[in-house]
């Protein structure tokens, strides 16, 4: 534990890499504040070999004090240095230590990587990657959330290299003399207070490109100083400008910045984007750009700072999207929030070997090569998502960068925060593409489906001490951050996030300072503290019981559970004698867990949240928003309104049920007119039908009448909900008596929105979003014209000169062909999967090829497939099993596997670990007979115990959910089916 009486007042750490031997020496000093009397100080240190050390009282008449005892604890990461004399309470000091280590060789740390330029010759670099207390790899220091402090960094490096850190150089010395011929240090302007494992740089001879701010803003000018300024270190910096005039600049990277020369030689005069005015809301009376934006919120934010990516030669043409999305999205951000972003640059690395996509340091970003894929390899969802992540790393900039959390448990927070303003910084720049919608596609309905499986606990007992966090607890913070947004509006929300950022500049902060904000930004009879208390500290969400009879509505809460699981426990039990009525009664069925692993914290019957509810009916397009406190609400509408619809645009994390005659309505209007509601409210209602249906508080007949409109859906949000959750039925009823009739009714139903979208990728962005989307589900519902389409396009590019398959709908093309049942076609899937295994920028190619070749009906091409799973790394196996287990055949197959390759599995991936635990789910997690549950229930004890156990014991309440469901729902689907395929024929 880092002492109470020592902290870090400011680094200046100093490295010299060899990257011929992979040697590292390093110094570092560090200015200490003693608050209270003490003789020993204790800081981190791992892999790290201690050479010199001294501990120096301040003053030109400083002296040494004298070293005692000097203790490392590997098993803490700590190193203890204890002093004869005391040292003095309000007192500085300052500790030296010398330090030698070697390169890592893994993405850890200070470590090593490589690359092969234009030539063919393998090039070496040296970054850092940092995880939550990771700067202990790389130097000694004080590595925990809560300590901030300045740094100075210095770096040495030979003439053919370039030094980036997160501040600008400040002065290149040749310091050949006495260190080596051509070496040269770079030594960096002193940080900002900065958390050790925020810090970062990199040694490389990467070559770069430059984008300046745009004309928005002055062009900021940087003065470095050097040796001879006479200014002191302490007034070396970057976040407080410099007004000295510019000395001479020695180092090309400190020249540009200096400068702000546009290095970007891809844009002409007359189509230069480095000028242009990013794109902000229009439609709505907002502004249409960032002048008008800055001048409706008062900002007098002048400044911006310049953006430089440093890559191999070969992948600059690929920097363009990068530079221009990030500076896009921070000046925006900049402005929205009225901060100052504190540098004068951002820099982005490409890192071959990094295992994120992106690390987002105050002023460096370094990402993965494989990141910088061409556009026109990839997906349309998979660039939306790029620009998505470099949004998310540009919000990183301020919150993480400006501000951070002052322990590793509360990273739900940012992370939360962080990818709700990744979607909402990234929007008005993209206002084509459906961002809101894929925002509640990925987040919002995913999480509140997750959270829909008994066994979660809240997001304050749920999340780990460590930071290692199931993803499920950030999609949920963000729905939250989401709901806060409605629940103050947008410019108290604006407000609040900056004066935030500004109360806490350079500090850390705990989830109440924000809620405290928010409090007082918001009216007084809005207690947001104690809104945001409940929602994170309570378990699961709300369910809505919305009641109209004539002209009044009734809106009551109470914790969302799904119906009993019986079915598990009585080998008997149909479901035929279930009671729909029961669906919309005042008291909701009680939940029996299916297991003895619950949750330790179980919610009270009269648990209740504080949130907004919006809502719209026929006759009023505006919504109406109220407020859910402790009681049932009770109002009033005009006689003549024919339905009601709650959570209004889908702000809110909750789920809606209504009583049957205004479900009936709301269909009614959704079949003949469904633009009448927004593409976002015909998501929710989908989104709820179904997961109520699984839950069995709504009958299936609801949701089947709810679908029938599905054939006018012109937005990709809606239809990819409903695809994908009619792709998990599939596989659910797959042994069902109900199954093939189903089968029929949803092709139908495709091939009419088939014949609307076609087979060419052409058309706007949802299009392009939506039509994999329809096309895959009538391949995987075997259709027979889309799975000869899909064979005859494969067959065309392959023998017959055909135009190469487009990357939307690669997926669509293999699985198509594969389900044709001829073996070329699986063959070549199989040699082209073989053939990107040698590449890292083909990994979304690959994980389509392993779903494609899983889903074969040929048995033995499934075993084929399985004997080479165990050399596959974790997630493509997970991508292999999950596919064949969803077949028919295949799903007693891959148990069978299982079963065999148990020890195997288990030694490769560890025992009781999350990555096991994903393998066997992956099996299982659509199992939907009592013997399903039997055999995983068998599974996991023979797991034992170990972090995996919480992913296996939802996978358990995710089975009793499906085994109750199909007991309950496969007679009344057969019935409504039978009736409605009829009719329509």
């Amino acid at each position: 534990m880092l002492p109470t009486s020592a902290r870090p007042m400011r680094y200046m750490v100093t490295i010299h890499p060899n990257l011929t031997t992979l040697d590292v020496k390093g110094q570092v000093t560090i200015d200490l504040f003693i608050e209270k009397e003490t003789n020993f100080i204790v800081l981190h240190i791992q892999d790290l070999n201690v050479t010199e050390k001294a501990l120096v009282t301040p003053g030109p008449k400083g002296y040494v004090l004298k070293i005692v005892k000097v203790l490392e604890f590997p098993p803490r990461q700590q190193l203890y240095i204890e002093v004869k004399e005391k040292l003095k309470k309000k007192s500085n000091y300052t500790l030296n230590l010398r330090w030698y280590s070697k390169l890592n060789p893994e993405p850890e740390g200070f470590y090593v990587d490589q690359y092969e330029s234009f030539n063919g010759r393998e090039r070496l670099l040296a970054a850092t990657v940092f995880r939550p207390n990771g700067a202990r790899r790389a130097f000694p220091c004080f590595d925990e959330p809560h300590v901030r402090a300045p740094f100075r960094v210095s770096v040495f490096r030979d003439r053919f290299h370039i030094g980036l850190s997160n501040s600008i150089v400040h002065t290149t010395e040749d310091v050949g003399f006495y260190m080596g011929t051509g070496l040269l240090r770079d030594d960096f302007i002193e940080t900002p207070p900065l958390p050790a494992d925020a810090i970062a740089w990199v040694v490389s001879d990467f070559q770069r490109e430059s984008l300046q701010p745009s004309a928005a803003y002055i062009p900021t000018t940087v003065a470095p100083a050097t040796a001879g300024t006479g200014k002191k270190p302490s007034q070396l910096n970057n976040y407080t400008q410099l007004k000295s005039k510019n000395p001479p600049v020695r180092n090309i990277t400190a020249l540009t910045h200096s400068l702000n020369v546009n290095l970007t030689p891809f844009q002409s005069a007359n189509s230069t984007t480095t000028t242009a005015l990013p794109v902000i809301i229009n439609g709505n009376g907002k502004p249409s750009n960032l002048t008008s934006l800055s001048q409706s919120t008062g900002s007098s934010i002048k400044r911006a700072p310049s953006y430089t990516f440093y890559a191999p030669r070969d992948l600059l043409p690929r920097s363009s999207f990068i530079l221009h999305t990030s500076r896009d999205v921070l000046e925006y951000l900049q402005t929205w929030l009225d901060i100052s972003y504190p540098l004068t640059k951002v820099d982005f690395v490409a890192l071959p070997s990094l295992d994120r996509n992106l690390i987002s340091s105050l002023g460096l970003v370094t990402l993965k090569t494989s990141f910088l894929t061409d556009p026109h390899s990839i997906t349309s969802e998979q660039y939306q998502f790029s620009a998505l992540r470099i949004a998310e790393a540009m919000v990183r900039q301020f919150f993480g960068g400006i501000t951070s959390r002052k322990v590793l448990k509360d990273v739900w927070l940012w992370e939360g925060l962080i990818q709700y303003l990744g979607i909402h910084a990234l929007a008005p720049l993209q206002e084509t593409w459906p961002l809101r919608e894929m925002y509640l596609l990925k987040m919002a309905t995913a999480a509140l489906d997750i959270d829909a499986i008994q066994g979660w606990d809240s997001i304050m007992n749920g999340t780990s001490h460590d930071g290692n966090n199931e993803e499920f607890f950030v999609q949920k913070t963000a729905a939250i951050f989401s709901m806060l947004h409605t629940a103050i509006g947008e410019d108290r929300f604006r407000g609040c996030l900056g004066t935030f950022l500004k109360l806490n500049r350079f500090k850390t902060a705990e989830p109440t300072d924000l809620w405290t904000i928010c409090t007082k930004k918001a009216n007084g009879s809005k207690n947001i503290k104690d809104m945001m208390t409940l929602w994170t500290h309570q378990p699961g969400f709300p369910l809505l019981t919305v009641t109209k009879m004539g002209n009044s509505i009734s809106i009551s809460q109470r914790p969302f559970k799904p119906a009993d699981f019986l079915a598990i426990h009585d080998d008997s039990y149909d479901g035929n004698n279930y009671n729909k009525t029961t669906v919309n009664a005042t008291e909701m069925p009680s939940t029996v867990a299916p297991t003895t692993q619950a949750s330790k914290h179980k919610a009270a019957p009269s648990m209740k949240w504080i949130f907004p509810v919006t809502y719209v009916t026929d006759i009023n397009n505006v919504s109406e928003t109220l407020w859910m406190q402790n009681i049932d609400v009770t109002f009033n509408v005009p006689e003549n309104v024919k339905w009601i619809k709650v959570n209004a645009i889908q702000n809110g994390y909750y789920r809606v049920v209504y009583n049957d005659d205004n479900w009936a309505s709301l269909i009614e209007e959704l079949s003949n007119n469904p633009k009448r509601f927004t593409s976002e409210d015909r998501l929710g209602m989908l989104s709820d039908a179904f997961t109520l249906c699984h839950a069995n508080l709504l009958p299936c007949e609801i949701t089947m009448n709810m679908i029938q409109y599905l054939p006018s859906e012109t937005h990709y949000g809606p239809m990819a909900l409903a695809v994908r959750h009619l792709e998990k039925w599939r596989r659910i009823l797959k042994y069902s008596e109900c199954f093939l009739m189903l089968s029929e009714f949803i092709k139908m139903k495709i091939s009419t929105v088939m014949e609307k979208v076609g087979w060419i990728d052409e058309g706007d962005v949802a299009t392009r979003l939506m039509r994999p989307e329809v096309l895959l589900a009538s391949v995987l519902w075997e259709d027979i014209d889309s799975i000869t389409k899909a064979k005859n396009m494969l067959n065309q590019y392959l023998y017959y000169n055909g135009s190469a398959i487009s990357p939307n709908l690669r997926e669509v093309v293999y699985t198509g062909s594969i389900l044709s049942g001829e073996y070329i076609y699986w063959q070549h899937c199989w040699e082209r999967f073989v053939t990107l295994q040698r590449t890292s920028e083909t990994f979304v190619e690959r994980m389509q090829l392993l779903r494609a070749l899983g889903r074969t009906k040929d048995a033995w091409l499934q075993n084929r497939l399985l004997s080479h799973v165990t050399m596959l790394p974790t997630e493509e196996v997970v991508q292999v099993l999950k596919a064949i287990a969803g077949t028919p055949t295949g799903g007693a197959m891959a148990c069978r596997f299982l079963q065999a390759k148990w020890f195997e599995l288990e030694k490769r991936l560890g025992p009781g670990t999350i990555s096991f635990a994903k393998v066997i789910s992956a099996i299982t997690q659509y199992g939907a007979t009592k013997f399903d549950y039997d055999e995983l229930k068998s599974l996991v004890h023979r797991f034992g115990r170990g972090q995996g156990m919480s992913v296996l014991n939802m996978t358990l309440s995710s089975v009793a959910s499906n085994v109750e469901w199909v007991a309950r729902s496969q007679t009344a689907l057969y019935k409504w089916v039978e009736s409605n395929l009829h009719s329509h024929r």
